[in-house]
């Protein structure tokens, strides 16, 4: 299946945001001057985009707006759709990225509560635009396309048109968190034609949700389009008034022109020595490789499944009490476990710039709260992130 360019996707990821509400006339006019998609691709709204729900669970806070929109191809992507997802613009949207539940997808496998509701209520919207498309003429190839929660989400769509219409689909995700558990990570890895993650060095979101979410391709590659470090709200933004925004950074004709990185040392062991605990600072590669350190210590404890089968049935808030009932258990188990787990909770506290001297308490109610400041001070940023989008 033929790609769209890396251009003309993060175009696709940035002009889908207008489509949250109407203009003041009512309607909705896009503003695609001098964007190469609108020499490949046409976008009639004149029956508004594909509409979908967010906020807070049991719909308290829930609120109806645009977030998706579909575009028919022509000229050499004749036959070409491309389905366009809008992220997180409003504290609304926000409320969904904190509901970290677990629900089945269309496909059967684990994801985010609240990004699968939001998906949910855009599926007739989506359906009454699909359906027509894809039962006339040759379906050259389908495109779902993301920043953000529009990434998640993108996700979620591609899985459903895989089962809804039997066709496989092109991703393409700029700065997208994580969807599912591992499970959902290896399906989308084997049922997605081709996935396109784009990711900024210093871009907190898809850092989370934090473990067992995974990101797809499991094994995989990522398209790393900037070399910043350490973790900055601002690496977060699309446009090209950002800095450095996506835009900017993936506007290059084809893929092969990004920098791609692999994502199989994820699954090296990891251990780590707490005399080297000021190693550790506050970037998406030290949450990666804490998240690698603590799946580490509990496969070497003999923890790992029991966990990782605790969590399809857990929210966050009991699955990380149980996690530190078990690492307290783990580090009562033996010397060589306490001070792996030591080395873990030492490099987590560094992580989140907490000032603490030594780690003796091993207890559960101090895991608790490394915990609580590790995952806080990375959703702050996430937050701010979010906030300027």
């Amino acid at each position: 299946m033929k790609p769209v360019s890396p251009r003309m996707a993060s175009e696709f990821a940035e002009l889908v945001y207008q489509v949250r509400q109407p203009n003041v006339r009512g309607d909705y006019r896009l503003e695609t001057r001098g964007l190469s998609l609108s020499r490949s691709f046409d976008i009639n709204l004149s029956t508004g985009p594909v509409v979908g729900q967010s906020g807070g669970i049991f719909g308290f806070f829930q609120r109806a707006s645009g977030f998706a929109m579909v575009a028919d191809g022509k000229h050499e992507y004749e036959g070409h759709h491309v389905i366009a997802v809008r992220g997180t613009k409003t504290t609304h949207d926000w409320l969904t990225n904190g509901n970290v539940g677990l629900s089945p997808s269309t496909g059967g496998a684990l994801v985010h509560a609240g990004f699968n509701e939001t998906f949910e209520s855009m599926k007739p919207g989506l359906e009454a635009l699909l359906t027509p498309r894809l039962s006339r003429g040759t379906v050259a190839g389908i495109h779902c396309i993301g920043h953000s929660l529009g990434g998640a989400l993108a996700s979620l769509v591609s899985d459903w048109v895989h089962k809804r219409y039997r066709r496989d689909a092109n991703l393409y995700t700029f700065g997208a968190p994580r969807v599912g558990m591992k499970g959902f990570a290896t399906k989308s890895s084997f049922e997605v034609n081709r996935l396109y993650r784009c990711t900024h060095g210093a871009d907190p979101v898809p850092a989370v949700p934090l473990w067992p979410f995974m990101h797809a391709p499991v094994n995989g590659i990522e398209y790393r389009l900037d070399r910043s470090d350490g973790l900055s709200p601002s690496a977060h933004g699309m446009g090209e008034d950002d800095i450095p925004g996506y835009r900017n950074t993936a506007k290059k004709g084809n893929w092969d022109q990004l920098h791609q990185n692999s994502m199989e040392y994820l699954n090296n062991p990891v251990r780590l020595d707490y005399k080297r605990r000021h190693e550790a600072h506050f970037s998406t590669y030290w949450a990666e490789r804490l998240s690698s350190a603590l799946v580490t210590l509990l496969k070497d404890a003999g923890y790992y499944s029991a966990v990782l089968a605790q969590a399809a049935i857990s929210t966050s808030l009991t699955f990380y009490d149980l996690l530190a009932h078990t690492l307290e258990d783990i580090a009562k188990a033996s010397k060589k476990f306490a001070e792996q787990t030591r080395g873990l909770l030492g490099h987590m506290l560094a992580f989140a710039r907490v000032a603490v001297t030594t780690v003796v308490d091993l207890s559960f109610q101090f895991i608790r709260w490394v915990f609580d400041r590790t995952a806080g001070a990375l959703y702050d940023a996430v937050r701010q992130a979010v906030e300027r989008t």
